[in-house]
């Protein structure tokens, strides 16, 4: 097939707008990079030892692997990944509603999720810290009332207290923090892939005796798996490097629920700047190894679309 006139200028020109855009991603992590190289040049032996040693967590093998930096970083990539898989759950039913029915006070809803992206994070940290707070006084309204003659205090509903305990300052938390903010991107994802698939599927398959749900597992939903792929995407990568919201409902507690971006900026905030720059090198370097193997591994085979030369 002959090349289209100034075809060549274009695709080189949409090509240059990508790697323009991943060569200044890449600069700001190299020069993070020659930030630590010229902290370690310039420290004595004294304080590249202190570097490594709280970055690592000691000198050998099992120090490092039982270090908090190891602890955090799987706490983050854990978490992150449990909350992709309940956003992805809820977003495939929601992205399908809101593209093929009409919803009372649809434009209402939709509304409402994108303010979920819209919104700061670190309001949505607070917001969920007013809630789960109104709950428990919620709860000790609703529990038995202190004992005046013995002056033995009162005890809260179990339900709504065991709620309150579950989450707040708990790994939990972490997993519902990220979980507000994920499952928003993840059902503008999928409803963008369903708007994008062809509705007429769906027809045919009705008309051949499918049921409603029928038809969406086995007509629509096998259209979207590139939206299924990019809303897990987004809400993965959001997720691991979310620390707003995740501090202010979940803590900061060492051990517990510190994640790390939560110790990177806290290590900001005590001026320890080469180190923050560590932990973000360590959580970028991991993140985008893991999206690449997950991008190879879900990729389309050969013959169903791809690359245009």
């Amino acid at each position: 097939m002959k090349p289209a006139p100034g075809g060549r200028l274009f695709r080189g020109l949409t090509s240059s707008a990508a790697v323009a855009f991943a060569a200044v991603i890449a600069l700001l992590l190299v020069v993070d990079l020659l930030y630590i190289l010229a902290f370690l040049a310039r420290s004595s032996a004294g304080e590249a030892s202190g570097f490594w040693r709280e970055l690592l967590g000691g000198g050998d093998w099992a120090a490092v692997l039982g270090g908090q930096t190891v602890r955090e970083l799987l706490l983050s990539l854990g978490s992150a990944t449990v909350t992709t898989l309940l956003a992805l759950v809820l977003a495939v039913p929601a992205g399908y509603a809101l593209s093929r029915h009409r919803i009372p006070g649809k434009v209402v809803v939709d509304t409402f999720v994108d303010a979920a992206i819209v919104l700061p994070p670190l309001i949505m940290g607070v917001s969920l810290l007013v809630l789960f707070s109104a709950l428990r006084r919620t709860g000790e309204a609703l529990g038995t009332p202190p004992d005046a003659l013995t002056g033995e205090p009162g005890r809260p509903n179990f339900l709504v207290q065991w709620l309150y305990d579950f989450f707040v300052y708990q790994r939990p938390g972490i997993v519902l923090a990220q979980f507000l903010v994920g499952t928003a991107l993840a059902i503008r994802a999928m409803r963008a892939a369903f708007d994008a698939a062809d509705r007429r599927v769906e027809d045919v398959a009705l008309t051949l005796g499918c049921s409603r749900f029928g038809a969406f597992w086995r007509a629509a939903l096998p259209q979207t798996w590139s939206g299924v792929l990019a809303g897990g995407v987004m809400c993965w990568s959001y997720s691991v490097g979310l620390f707003a919201p995740v501090q202010i409902f979940a803590g900061a507690i060492e051990g517990r629920t510190r994640v790390l971006p939560t110790r990177t900026f806290l290590e900001i905030t005590v001026g320890h700047l080469e180190l923050a720059l560590a932990l973000t090198l360590i959580m970028a370097g991991i993140a985008m190894a893991v999206l690449i193997c997950l991008k190879f591994a879900l990729r389309r085979p050969a013959g169903t679309g791809g690359p245009v030369s």
